[in-house]
């Protein structure tokens, strides 16, 4: 029974307040054990006075002795008390259980021994009676201010209770408290069950949404109820979940991406091998074909297994980046200057458009590779007679926002989430005709967040399409490190310009 999380809770709720009524009731019986012994003592006091005032008619009206004593014996049985009759001096001419008869008792003979208590409209008193073997507390009614007497008449009614009933009398709670302890333990079951219900079966839909995703089920969702700690547990593991089965479409993308970039190169490598060891390949100038497109095929997988090298190696924290502060108008200058060939070969007009910016806080050479494939993409993907302009601006919350724009080309709304995924092509067919292996955005992506940075895509018809970089420059990337002092803060940043190449 105790193997399950519900059980083991209910138990311990059970426990902890049983535990809790024990002592609640331990400490009741200790702080009201001495209120006990006075009630019980009011109680038995108060039972002396009506039976004394019956005997001390029944003596004035002349009744016998034998009368008294037969009345003393049921007033004893109906009140279960011991019934003690005194003459005038003290003896003891009755006891109900006939065990004092005969001996005198002087207990209220000294009146240092004797308490006298008003209670409710009456008085009585009790004095404490240790001897021949007996331990009585003993009460009676009061004597009258005008007499020495121990009563107004020859006989005295005595009320006897053993001392250790009334020391007992706290005994008298423990059923009251014990009815209570079972309510509350019984309801304490009862209120636990719900509680350990509230927590066990968000940890039971968890634990068979885990057994799931151990059986290649990864498309599971557990509903939230709440915002506590169980709620936000549902909520991580959900999310842990969405992630895994990401992770699992990427790597099967992944797989089925790179047999298939492999197989076009491998497939054109082999005809052509084949060819030259054939001999169908008779000609030198073909030769020299035959082994240039085998040439570039080869090419193409290194850059492609180089890619993958190097993500997997930034992913995996093994690319140390060189926290240097990189001249950014510089290095923007220098990518574009690279192109500028290609770029008037292609009929591609290229601007760049740079505002005073200071120095971002990076790896120079990773960066240059950032803006080398957002610059290559662009090209690729801007017809002749577009335009591709870069810019660069620095905003209010300390970042360097560093934009790539084109003409021309357009990517589609449901293709913009996906872009800097791995493989992924817009247009396959201008992708491979450029000898892209659509791994470039993936890489940008991962150092740009390796620079604590963020890159986005918009595009549009009307405006073409925009790659957005933005890095925090050298003055935040010093706080968050714990330099304070600004770099190179005597040298003054270049000034805005606007440069533009055909």
């Amino acid at each position: 029974m105790l193997g399950s999380l519900r059980a083991r809770l209910i138990v311990s709720f059970a426990l902890v307040v049983a535990l809790a009524v024990f002592l609640a009731g331990a400490g009741a019986l200790l702080l009201l054990r001495d209120q006990q012994q006075e009630t019980a003592r009011e109680r038995y006091g108060h039972l002396a006075e009506p039976i004394s005032v019956n005997v001390g008619a029944m003596a004035q009206r002349g009744e016998t002795l034998d009368q008294i004593k037969q009345y003393l014996k049921l007033a004893a049985t109906q009140a279960d008390v011991r019934v003690l009759l005194l003459d005038e001096d003290a003896l003891v001419v009755f006891d109900s259980q006939d065990k004092l008869t005969g001996k005198y008792i002087l207990s209220f003979e000294n009146r240092h021994n004797v308490t006298t208590v008003d209670s409710k409209g009456s008085r009585y008193r009790w004095a404490n009676y240790e001897k021949d073997g007996a331990s009585l507390t003993l009460f009676s009614a009061p004597t009258p201010p005008d007499t020495g007497t121990f009563a107004p008449i020859q006989y005295a009614a005595v009320v006897a209770i053993p001392q250790s009933q009334l020391a007992s009398a706290w005994l008298d709670l423990v059923p009251s408290l014990a009815l209570a302890g079972g309510i509350a333990l019984s309801v304490s079951f009862v209120v636990s069950y719900f509680i350990s219900r509230s927590i066990s079966d968000p940890l039971a839909r968890i634990t068979q949404a885990s057994i799931q995703m151990s059986r290649g089920d990864y498309d599971v969702h557990i509903p939230i109820r709440g915002e506590d700690e169980v709620g936000r547990l549902s909520e991580a593991f959900n999310a842990m979940a969405k992630e895994v089965s990401r992770s699992q479409r990427m790597m099967r993308d992944l797989l089925a991406n790179v047999s298939h970039e492999l197989k076009t190169p491998l497939t054109s490598i082999q005809g052509y091998s084949q060819a030259m060891l054939d001999g169908a390949v008779q000609s030198d100038e073909d030769f020299r074909e035959s082994s240039r497109i085998i040439h570039e095929e080869a090419n193409r997988m290194r850059a492609l297994v180089d890619d993958l090298l190097l993500l997997s190696q930034i992913e995996s924290g093994q690319v140390a980046m060189q926290h240097t502060h990189v001249d950014l108008t510089a290095l923007l200058e220098r990518m574009l200057g690279r192109f500028q060939w290609s770029l008037r070969e292609a009929g591609i007009t290229s601007q760049l458009d740079i505002a005073a910016i200071p120095h971002v806080h990076g790896d120079e050479r990773r960066l240059e590779q950032v803006f080398s494939n957002l610059i290559e993409n662009a090209a690729r993907h801007t017809p002749r007679g577009g335009t591709i302009k870069i810019s660069a601006r620095k905003q209010g919350d300390g970042t360097i926002r560093t934009s790539v724009h084109n003409t021309g080309s357009v990517i589609p709304p449901e293709d913009l989430p996906r872009v800097f995924e791995r493989f992924f092509q817009v247009d396959r067919a201008r992708a491979r005709k450029g000898g892209s292996s659509g791994l470039g955005l993936s890489i940008v992506a991962e150092i740009v967040e390796a620079h604590g940075g963020s890159v986005r895509a918009v595009s549009d018809e009307a405006h073409g399409t925009e790659f957005i970089v933005t890095l925090p420059d050298s003055t935040r990337a010093d706080l968050r490190n714990g330099r304070p002092t600004p770099f190179d803060s005597g040298r003054t940043t270049r000034p805005a310009r606007r440069a533009e190449a055909s």
